[in-house]
């Protein structure tokens, strides 16, 4: 029955049933008061009359029943065969999943699968998996049903007594709407939408200064040739920008093709020879976004990225998704100097502008990190600017320099801890941060939430959680080190140079370390920078004591080398606990340098196990790329110097995600 007419009809009975009783009431009063007989006969006529109308409304109420009854189950029928007629499949479901109903549509997409008896026909056989709603509610999913897509609606309902109104049973409606058009009309949307992708010809200009110059059109026409072959590969237009640059849009369908082929376009370029003393590598940066406009951003944002890294590599940018192609290869050195003059010039501006200096290196530094800190330091107190350098506490791999530079009072005046560097953060304060470009790794990260003016100088391929907000970025891989880029921006932001020993001994260091010793990732600036450190003071004997381990030191490092293995018949790796030794980091990378003179040997690996973190440092001879594989571990660094810490791990553990790592390598790399 009706609820609101039931309701209705409740309400009027019950207000006539207060009306005959108020009636009845007057008249015993009456009766009483008059004592006659007329006052009895309107008593017996007015309860007469009540009677009557009791029977009367209970008669209405049952006739009334009934043919709101008859009227429902006759509309609830017209609705079942107007439901059995719908176009899309329907079907009733009781609560323990078995259909009890369907339409005729419903019945015609499953009349292989159903049975004469409704009992046993349960909802997950024909449909799958199913979620059911709560109460009053809804549930959308999509399923795939004999090469069709069908969006299925199922709701919840409820059936009220017609009685009592009161809830009888719950039941689930299924509908399966035919999405098949949709999908596919979505999906050639998808494949069509134009993808923005920046093509950056790393060293165009050294390249075809390399050769001979009738031989440079050849060089340069078989370079286009590859990117012309690319853009056919992709269906796509390219369009050149600058002579070294190049704007290229293809539709989304391609994006998998090239996925396939892992960028093989990077590699077919740098093997063009044509007499050419210098490979020609591409950076590529690709933006997907729903919009042009957004994947020109992203593609914008991937080739920084790239050429970040040192170029050579394929960088897709997908929201915030980003993946890396390539990348086999080191960061073909730049001979000429016009960024660092550049640089250089952009540096004597915001120095200018800043009341004090703060200089930050990553933590746990080492005497790179240092050496650079120091010669920036110095250069800023030319410009008589107050500078400081943060320090939280010295690391073992800088005890000898760093006795070296307390012993003198206007070194250690210099020297604050990351908290007292917050007190003189501010607007007017410039912060350059030297050997790094991860917020997470640096000294003291909140240093940089409270500086807006920050300085970056790394040579450190860019990671995708680099210091995005700096001023001045100065990050060149190709570089050795960051104390050869600071002794470069030396000479040309002071016109005179006035280096003290201590400081031409650290970045002399700095460079030695890194470069171990001059043998691994040195180029013509590299020896340039030492050759200007040298004449302004720098001395090797010195410098040789700054390397300098005590006996312990030595043994534990001796213990490494003896304990490692060769895997992969081209790999060494060591593991060993540096909880008890001071500097265990500083031994672990010495060792992983030392495993790389044995014979066959192309990479090397040293964990060591830290009071929180396994700590990993992997070395390369330039074949294998250790910073790919560290970087899918977490970590990064360069083609030949690489670590990464693993956290809330076993030492087990970490040598199986290593293991991984490295065989990923080799198979993406065959």
């Amino acid at each position: 029955m009706n609820q609101t007419l039931k309701k209705s009809l409740s309400m009027y009975t019950v207000m006539l049933y207060g009306v005959l009783a108020l009636a009845v009431a007057l008249a015993i009063i009456y009766f009483i008061a008059e004592q006659n007989v007329f006052g009895l006969i309107m008593l017996g006529a007015i309860v007469m009359i009540a009677v009557v109308a009791v029977i009367g409304i209970m008669a209405f109420r049952k006739t009334l029943h009934d043919k709101v009854l008859n009227d429902s189950v006759a509309i609830a029928n017209r609705e079942m065969q107007y439901m059995r007629h719908w176009d899309f499949p329907f079907a009733l479901l009781k609560t323990d999943g078995r259909i009890f109903w369907w339409n005729d549509t419903f019945l015609e997409l499953f009349r292989a699968q159903l049975s004469d008896s409704q009992e046993e026909v349960r909802a997950e056989t024909l449909l799958g998996p199913l979620k059911y709603p709560e109460e009053g509610g809804s549930l959308t999913t999509e399923i795939s049903l004999a090469g069709r897509t069908y969006r299925m609606i199922i709701t919840q309902e409820s059936i009220m007594e017609a009685e009592s109104g009161e809830l009888s049973e719950l039941l689930y409606a299924a509908s399966l709407l035919d999405i098949t058009k949709e999908k596919t009309l979505a999906l050639e949307n998808e494949n069509i939408r134009p993808i923005v992708a920046l093509i950056y010809i790393d060293n165009y200009d050294q390249a075809l200064g390399s050769m001979e110059e009738t031989r440079r059109p050849l060089l340069e026409a078989m370079v286009y040739k590859r990117l012309n072959d690319l853009t056919a590969h992709v269906n796509g237009i390219l369009t050149r920008m600058e002579k070294d640059r190049l704007f290229l849009v293809f539709p989304h369908e391609a994006l998998d093709r090239l996925r396939e082929t892992k960028f093989k376009v990077l590699e077919d370029v740098r093997k063009i020879n044509i007499g050419n003393r210098l490979p020609v590598t591409l950076s590529i940066g690709i933006g997907v976004a729903e919009h042009l406009e957004d994947s020109h951003t992203y593609a914008r944002a991937a080739v920084d990225l790239a050429l970040g890294r040192g170029g050579d590599q394929a960088v897709l940018k997908n929201g915030e998704k980003t993946t890396f192609y390539g990348g086999k290869s080191g960061g073909v050195e730049k001979t000429n100097r016009v960024r660092a003059r550049l640089i250089a010039h952009a540096l004597r501006e915001v120095i200018a502008d800043a009341d004090q200096v703060l200089v930050m290196g990553h933590a746990n530094p080492d005497l790179d990190c240092f050496g650079a800190a120091l010669g920036m330091a110095h250069t800023i107190a030319s410009f008589e600017k107050k500078v400081n350098i943060v320090l939280n506490e010295p690391h073992p791999a800088i005890d000898i320099l760093y006795e070296r530079v307390m012993e003198e009072r206007e070194y250690a005046a210099q020297m604050i801890t990351g908290a007292q560097a917050e007190a003189l953060s501010g607007d007017k304060t410039l912060l350059i941060v030297v050997d790094v470009n991860r917020p997470s790794i640096v000294a003291h990260p909140p240093l940089l939430d409270l500086n807006k003016n920050i300085v970056v100088i790394d040579h450190h391929r860019t990671s995708v959680d680099h210091i995005s907000s700096a001023v001045v970025s100065y990050v060149e891989p190709y570089a050795s080190s960051a104390s050869e880029m600071v002794t470069e921006l030396i000479q040309y932001m002071t016109e005179r140079t006035h280096l003290k020993p201590l400081e031409t001994d650290a970045l002399f260091a700095g460079i030695a370390l890194d470069t171990k010793n001059f043998t691994v990732k040195t180029g013509i600036r590299t020896f340039e920078a030492a050759a200007f450190l040298r004449r302004n003071g720098a001395d090797s004997l010195r410098v040789r004591q700054l390397f300098k381990n005590d006996i312990k030191e030595y043994r534990a490092k001796a213990q490494i080398v003896s304990k490692a293995e060769i895997i992969h018949q081209q790999m060494a790796l060591s593991h060993w606990d540096g909880r008890e030794t001071s500097n265990a980091l500083a031994l672990a990378a010495a060792a992983a340098d030392e495993l790389l003179d044995i014979r066959g040997v192309e990479a090397s690996f040293v964990l060591t196990e830290m009071p929180d973190v396994i700590n990993v440092s992997a070395r390369s001879l330039g074949d294998i790329n250790v910073q790919v594989i560290m970087e899918s571990i977490g970590g990064g660094g360069h083609l030949t110097i690489a670590g990464a810490q693993l956290g809330e791990t076993t030492m087990e553990e970490a040598l199986e995600r290593l293991n991984q790592a490295i065989q990923d390598f080799l198979e993406n790399n065959k």
